[in-house]
Parts: C-alpha cells; structure tokens; sequence
C-alpha cells in the first residue's frame, strides 16, 4: 500500500480505508484497526520534537509520560518512539516516526484478550513503515 507520505505493507486479509492524512487498516476479524496519521514537515529548521509529541498525546490522553520513558526506535530512514498501555478492556500501541521531510502517528486499537494474536502482525507493519 502506497499513500502520499508513507508505504507500509496492509496484512493479508486487512482493508486498508485512506482518509486525508493516512488512513486505517482494519482486520479481517474487524475487531482490531492501526490508524496511521503522516504529515509533511514544511520547514526543517521548525522540525516537530517527535518524543514531546507523542508524550504530550500520551498525557492528554492516558496519563503523564516523560519523554525519557519512551521507547526510542530505528526504521527505514526514520526515527521514532513507542509507548503501549491499557484503556479498560482496549490494548493501546502507539507509535511517531519522523525525519526532516515527514512524521507519522500510528496508532494500534483492539480488544485486550486478542492483542496477542495482533502483536507480530503489527509490528511488522511498523518495521516496514516508511516515509518518503
């Protein structure tokens, strides 16, 4: 699957539904979806801070993270952090990855009692993320 600011292989038996700045990819079971959010950086000098972004999404949304508890991560020509916690009976993963042309927000929903049956599956969609 190739969209504008990202290519990232959509799961056998997964539908990939774009929207203006991504788009989600929902399981066959369509009890689990991974929402990918991408953005061009429009002036490099003024590049977004991705650990503060994700640990100011992290705060606003689930709880008060530190930029330094954050999982740090290295994809095809881009870094990235991590962060993966529960939301009652959802299993949450999320990810920001970026260089000096594009960032991404990735985020992982499903219901705790079959995120283990996801979790290959979608980190290998996440290390073969790629940004232009």
């Amino acid at each position: 699957m190739l969209a504008h600011l990202f290519d990232c292989p959509v799961p056998p038996g997964w539908e990939f539904h774009p929207d203006e700045h991504g788009g989600g990819m929902v399981s066959a079971g369509r009890d689990a979806v991974l929402h990918v959010h991408a953005e061009e950086v429009t002036d490099p000098a003024e590049l977004p801070n991705l650990s503060r972004m994700l640990a100011g999404f992290l705060t606003a949304h689930h709880k008060p993270v530190h930029t330094k508890e954050l999982l740090a991560l290295k994809l095809p020509g881009a870094l990235g952090f991590a962060w993966q916690y529960l939301d009652g009976d959802r299993a949450v993963r999320v990810w920001i990855v970026g260089h000096d042309r594009a960032w991404a927000f990735l985020n992982f929903q499903c219901p705790v009692a079959v995120e283990p049956e996801y979790r290959e599956v979608v980190d290998g969609v996440v290390r073969n993320f790629q940004l232009p």
